[in-house]
């Protein structure tokens, strides 16, 4: 039996409803020592993150003959902190999350897109004035979180060096964001390409791309130390071989991946080069 008919005989039916929101809303569900979790750093809704992530993990299911369950978090300040308790075996987290959290709990990588840097963008309305950063100052500007890499801080050390003001406002996730700024709460917003052009095919109008950063290593795929080598490994080898199969290349286009490929600590280097410090830890947070 084919690796994509394992997948094929494993997603007859639909999940539960039921569980699966119990999942969304972090309640722990009843799981057996051989279960896994894989951890979705929540860039946009839950609901949308478990209806693109769930063909994934059922395929990985069913390849690995280990159950491998989709959890995320209500916003990424608590997937960080869920992060840094260890919470996730498995899990795709921006390039600074992976940065920081390669050295607490250990996390390390094993896969990510293969051809591709990740860059920041700011949108804004598609009938505002706007031609230039310069033009934004003073406004409000929506970010996803203080510390989401490309969407807040590529885009914030961009205003910052160029002494552009301006007024934050967090919001839940990148889809917030770019409703922010099409519901005129905010005059621009920090994204990315894939979860702007992602929002633009849900049906997302009104919106333009003002500008992109420099481009740098994109999410990791990232395991935790107590994961089991060989299964680390054969969860790896899946990851970076999706583009071979019909099942894998649908997945990639859903998601507007590129091929994934392999990965190892150093790719990252370019990331830890900017010597960046935004994660708020327990100990250090206001009381």
């Amino acid at each position: 039996m084919t690796n994509e008919q394992r997948w094929q005989r494993r997603t007859v039916g639909v999940i539960p409803r039921v569980m699966l929101w119990l999942s969304l809303l972090g309640v722990a569900l009843p799981a057996s020592a051989d279960d896994l979790t894989f951890g979705i750093v929540p860039q946009e809704s839950l609901s949308r993150l478990a209806e693109q992530w769930t063909p994934l993990l059922q395929y990985l299911s069913g390849v690995t003959g280990t159950d491998i369950r989709f959890a995320s978090a209500p916003d990424i300040p608590t997937f960080e902190q869920r992060l840094l308790k260890g919470e996730y075996d498995i899990a795709y987290m921006n390039p600074y999350h992976y940065v920081e959290f390669s050295q607490s709990p250990g996390y390390r990588a094993i896969a990510r897109e293969g051809g591709k840097l990740i860059t920041g963008i700011v949108v804004v309305p598609e009938n505002s004035p706007v031609t230039d950063l310069a033009e934004l100052a003073n406004d409000v500007i929506a970010f996803p979180a203080p510390a989401a890499f490309a969407a807040t801080i590529l885009v914030r050390a961009e205003l910052e060096q160029r002494e552009i003001p301006y007024t934050p406002r967090f919001v839940s996730s990148h889809q917030s964001v770019y409703l922010n700024v099409a519901n005129g709460f905010a005059s621009a917003g920090g994204g990315i390409e894939r979860t702007y052009g992602a929002a633009v095919s849900d049906g997302l109008t009104g919106l333009r791309v003002l500008w992109r950063s420099n481009g740098y290593t994109p999410h990791a795929f990232a395991v935790h130390p107590r994961v089991d080598l060989q299964l680390a490994a054969r969860v790896q080898h899946e990851l970076a071989t999706l583009a071979s199969h019909e099942v894998g290349r649908a997945w990639l286009g859903t998601m507007n991946m590129t091929p994934l490929i392999s990965a190892e600590d150093n790719d990252w280097q370019d990331v830890r080069s900017l010597g960046l410090d935004f994660i708020r830890r327990p100990e250090t947070a206001d009381q």
